[in-house]
């Protein structure tokens, strides 16, 4: 097991990026898209925070998300299996003041009350589409010794002419 890094935790988007492939995610979303055959698109992010220390991670669901269920199980794979923390799914919360959210606003927003409690100092969030082996503990201590509010990682590309939509002027 690597080191706890007990000042972070963990909030994996699993639904963010479903829109972009309707077609996939009819069933299932897109966390759990299959990769590779024996992995699904989440698999690379958890592991990425796992091995960063990172041993309190939730997943906030929007929907389809039980073939993600089937396929985390109770994160003994990743080490996730504990009292405290561990591997949590977070199901939609709809209250008085939040809807079923459609953003990552309101799914942190549905989760206030668990942000409050949590033990840990600092928050890593991330979406579940990305097949990258991410080292994040680079990145806390950056975040840490800039002392900055909010650390963005990103990578500056052109977008693909197949996902721009042409402008249309008529409207």
């Amino acid at each position: 097991m690597v080191n706890s890094n007990a000042n972070a935790l963990g909030i994996i988007f699993p639904n963010s990026y479903d829109g972009l492939v309707p077609e996939l995610v009819t069933e299932r979303l897109m966390a759990s898209i299959p990769f590779a055959g024996r992995y699904r698109m989440v698999d690379f992010i958890l592991s990425s925070m796992v091995n960063c220390g990172i041993d309190n991670v939730s997943l906030i669901v929007r929907k389809n998300y039980h073939s993600l269920m089937d396929h985390l199980g109770s994160g003994r794979e990743w080490d996730l299996t504990r009292k405290y923390g561990g591997l949590n799914i977070v199901p939609p919360f709809a209250s008085n003041t939040v809807k079923v959210y459609n953003g990552r606003i309101e799914a942190l927003a549905s989760i206030l009350d668990m942000l409050k409690d949590a033990r840990e100092k600092y928050v890593v969030m991330s979406d579940a589409n990305l097949a990258v082996n991410f080292d994040f503990t680079a990145m806390l201590e950056q975040h840490i010794e800039s002392g900055a509010d909010v650390t963005i990682a990103y990578k500056k590309q052109e977008i693909p002419v197949g996902m721009k939509k042409p402008f249309d002027i008529t409207k």
